[in-house]
């Protein structure tokens, strides 16, 4: 493994090297399934788990995992549960009946492996970290149903706080998460879907595009700089990545596909190498 950084997470495309992940139990058939698809099965979700996290390790990241807890059956889409910055972590506050507690359970790992917890957003706020993502000295911040006003006044105040500025982006309809459609992996380019996100907080970076029909491709997680892990279903979008000289590590990822949910949204980075 590579020394750890002294600072947690500067960019969210930085070589990853130490995460955060938790396996998938019975309860993650209660996701709820996209369009035309069915609900996922546990059991086949629990195997892709196991391959994504052997990926990881075989990419030379610390992989800190965390055992199913029938009392939260979405806990694998860990990446809601907080926000890493340099200095250490904000919580999230999940609004999901479903989901309350698992900041909780987050919060004690976090602690317990030297991750300052700086702050929690607290209500009236809401706050799902999927809809946050790092850019050096940007904060880039998507309003959902998931995270409201409240929270990103708070977001605002944390940021400065941390040097960094907050900077917003609009979704299109239907589109639940800013990592689903927007996911960096070098210093300024980013996947997207141009068609789905817009606004300042994507002011001088460059895109590699995807169409529509490809969206859920864009939710990729990036394990060093132009270096991802990807959906092996997503074929055409893959290929669209090796055009633009990003390698991908792909991984049968379907059963979470069908809860919409990407590489990003399993993955919690808590320290990332900085950028050069």
């Amino acid at each position: 493994m590579e020394r750890p950084t002294t600072e947690c997470v500067t960019h969210e495309a930085g070589r990853l090297q130490s995460v955060l992940v938790i396996q998938p139990d019975a309860g993650f058939e209660r996701a709820n399934a996209i369009k035309g698809e069915g609900p996922p099965i546990a059991a086949r979700a629990v195997i892709e788990h196991r391959v994504f996290v052997q990926t990881l390790k075989s990419n030379r990241v610390d992989v800190v995992e965390l055992p199913a807890d029938a009392r939260f059956g979405l806990a694998t889409l860990v990446r809601s549960t907080a926000l890493v910055l340099p200095g250490g972590a904000i919580m999230g506050r999940l609004t999901d009946a479903q989901r309350r507690g698992e900041e909780e359970i987050v919060r004690a790992l976090l602690e317990q492996r030297g991750i300052p917890v700086l702050g929690a957003i607290e209500g009236p706020g809401a706050f799902d970290a999927r809809d946050a993502v790092l850019l050096g000295d940007r904060l880039v911040v998507a309003k959902t149903a998931s995270t409201n006003a409240f929270a990103i006044e708070q977001l605002t105040s944390f940021a400065g706080e941390a040097g960094l500025e907050l900077r917003g982006v609009t979704l299109a309809s239907g589109v639940q998460h800013l990592g689903e459609v927007f996911s960096p992996i070098d210093a300024r380019l980013a996947v997207a879907v141009p068609q789905l996100v817009s606004g300042v907080g994507l002011e001088g970076v460059e895109l590699v595009a995807l169409p529509p029909d490809l969206a859920p491709a864009a939710g990729c997680l990036t394990l060093a700089p132009r270096l991802v892990v990807m959906d092996l279903r997503n074929a055409a979008a893959c290929a669209i990545l090796k055009r633009a000289k990003i390698a991908v590590e792909a991984v049968d990822l379907y059963d979470f596909a069908r809860a919409g949910a990407g590489p990003w949204a399993l993955a919690l980075p808590l320290r990332r190498a900085p950028l050069h």
